[in-house]
C-alpha cells in the first residue's frame, strides 16, 4: 500500500474533521437545533483507512455537540460532474454509472439525490435524536422532495 503524504493527511483531517466539528459547535452556539452531516458509507472511528476513520470520528464529534436532532447521511460513491480533471475518479464514475443502472442503490448515489435527502430529512418528523441514513435510504429520500421541472 502506498504511503500517505503526512501533509495531505493533516490537511484532510483538518478540513473533514476539525473544521466540520468547529462548524457544528458554532451552529449550536448560534441556536441550531438540527444538524445535518454528510459522512460516508463505511464511516468508522476505528477503521484502518484514514478516510473512513476521519468520517467516523467527525460523526462522533458532531453527535457530542448536543443538538436536539442530528441527521447523518452515509452516501456511497458520489456521482457528480466536476470541472477539474480527475482521471481515476472519472473512470470509477463511468463504471459505477453502468453498475447503478443494474443496482441503483448499492454502490453510488448522485449528489443531487444526497442534497434532496438532506432537505427531506429536515422536513420530516424525527425518528430519534440521532438518525443515520445509509445509501438506500438516501436514494429513497432523494426522490421525496419535488423538484422544479420534474
Amino acid at each position: 500500500m502506498p504511503a500517505i503524504n503526512p501533509l495531505m493527511a493533516d490537511g484532510f483531517v483538518r478540513v473533514d474533521r476539525d473544521y466540520v466539528a468547529q462548524a457544528a459547535e458554532l451552529a449550536r452556539a448560534g441556536g441550531c437545533k438540527h444538524f445535518v452531516l454528510q459522512s460516508s458509507q463505511g464511516a468508522d472511528p476505528h477503521s484502518h483507512f484514514l478516510y473512513l476513520r476521519v468520517k467516523g470520528e467527525v460523526e462522533n464529534l458532531v453527535q457530542a455537540v448536543g443538538f436536539d436532532r442530528c441527521t447523518i447521511l452515509r452516501p456511497a460513491v458520489l456521482l457528480c460532474k466536476r470541472q477539474e480533471s480527475r482521471p481515476g475518479e472519472w473512470v470509477a464514475q463511468q463504471f459505477l454509472g453502468v453498475v447503478a443502472r443494474v443496482f441503483p442503490t448499492a454502490y453510488s448515489v448522485p449528489v443531487e439525490s444526497v442534497a434532496r435527502a438532506m432537505v427531506a430529512s429536515v422536513l420530516q418528523p424525527a425518528e430519534g435524536k440521532v438518525e443515520v441514513l445509509e445509501n438506500r435510504t438516501i436514494h429513497k429520500l432523494g426522490k421525496a422532495v419535488p423538484q422544479k421541472g420534474t
